[in-house]
């Protein structure tokens, strides 16, 4: 073979490995491209057709409705129940008193309570009234370099899951009597046992009675879905908040105990909003909710939740509807505002007020 010809079969072989090299590249690319259309434009349709509800996390407590076939029983007042609270903090807890002319250290008390706390289920805290000050002080939350004169272990009565039971009573006491050994000092009860399971049984009917959630769903209506940038403009300008859980929250603007007055969420699974993928996030309902016990002044923050929903309803293009998906009409929502307010007319007789310290500890989010 001459010189010339196989120069010319040399450069064929080339011309025949680049175009090869180019046919596997784009047989690549167009791999990677049908991973990446199937991983994300299947995600978008899984979004843009919710078939599940989310699991509220109040699905297990009553909610009010605009036909109320059960309306809250009447529960005793605090001052039939007991006589009235004792201490700030005394009305929903048993308290063992460490009283003592020695200031004590907080480590030195919150250690002994540390290694012991684990015998006791209910919520229980241990505070120390201030060195030099009448205030209280969570031990478990003060400073290293705190100081305390009067000690006080408290075991609260009652919550969602019942009330206390002599066992319960009787580990809060021993723990009580550890801290007096260790300090050096006497203990008081502020109720005898007697007292304290009575206490709290009328606590339990009184949670029982009043754990209520108000709630407004949003539906899709004129248009054929919600998408996530949409919701954070109509969002910020009912003032909601992103927040904790991955909801929006509408935050109280006083100060006190309870933090937000109601929250916006996804009606649908997982119940959440991804903040990274709003820009492509798309629902068919939002849920308004707020805990009716754990907000101050009920009835005002209700009207306030009814003016965000029809704010994300007018600007999303949805619908208010109840619980049941029933459509929510002036009368039904003038239903539900004159049931809170009997819930906190009723709440305050008893002598919690919704939205006080002792409300939030009873019925938080």
């Amino acid at each position: 073979m001459s010189l010339r010809g196989a120069l010319v079969i040399l450069g064929l072989l080339l011309m025949a490995a680049v175009a090869l090299n180019a046919y596997d590249r784009g047989r690549i690319k167009r791999r990677l491209l049908a991973v990446f259309e199937s991983t994300f434009k299947g995600r978008d349709k899984a979004e843009e057709a919710p078939i599940q509800e989310a699991e509220p996390a109040w699905s297990e407590r009553r909610v009010l409705r605009p036909e109320a076939a059960n309306p809250a029983p009447e529960a005793t007042t605090a001052d039939e129940a007991d006589g009235g609270p004792e201490e700030p903090f005394g009305t929903i807890d048993f308290i063992v008193f460490l009283p003592g002319d020695a200031v004590v250290g907080r480590d030195a008390a919150l250690g002994i309570y540390k290694q012991n706390e684990y015998l006791i289920e209910k919520p229980h805290r241990l505070y120390g009234q201030r060195e030099g000050r009448q205030s209280w002080g969570n031990l478990s939350r003060d400073p290293e370099d705190a100081r305390y004169g009067l000690l006080a272990l408290a075991l609260q009565l009652a919550d969602r899951q019942g009330a206390v039971n002599e066992s319960e009573l009787n580990a809060i006491s021993q723990i009580g009597l550890k801290l007096a050994d260790a300090l050096d000092r006497p203990t008081r009860l502020n109720m005898t046992f007697e007292q304290a399971l009575e206490r709290a049984e009328a606590l339990d009917k009184f949670c029982e009675a009043f754990d209520v959630i108000a709630t407004i769903n949003v539906l899709a209506d004129s248009a054929p879905v919600f998408r996530g940038s949409a919701i954070e403009r109509a969002a910020q300008e009912a003032h909601l908040e992103f927040g904790v859980r991955n909801i929006f929250h509408r935050k109280n603007p006083k100060e006190g105990a309870c933090r937000f007055l109601y929250s916006l969420a996804n009606l649908y699974q997982p119940g959440s909003f991804d903040p990274l993928r709003m820009d492509v996030f798309q629902t068919q309902g939002l849920t308004l909710f707020m805990s009716v016990p754990s907000v101050p002044d009920p009835p005002a923050a209700f009207a306030d939740m009814v003016g965000a929903a029809r704010i994300l309803a007018r600007r999303l293009g949805g619908r208010l509807f109840d619980a049941d998906r029933k459509p929510l009409t002036e009368a039904g929502l003038h239903a539900i505002q004159g049931q809170i307010q009997g819930i906190t007319e009723r709440m305050n007789q008893y002598g919690i007020a919704p939205g006080s310290l002792n409300a939030v500890r009873l019925f938080p989010l």
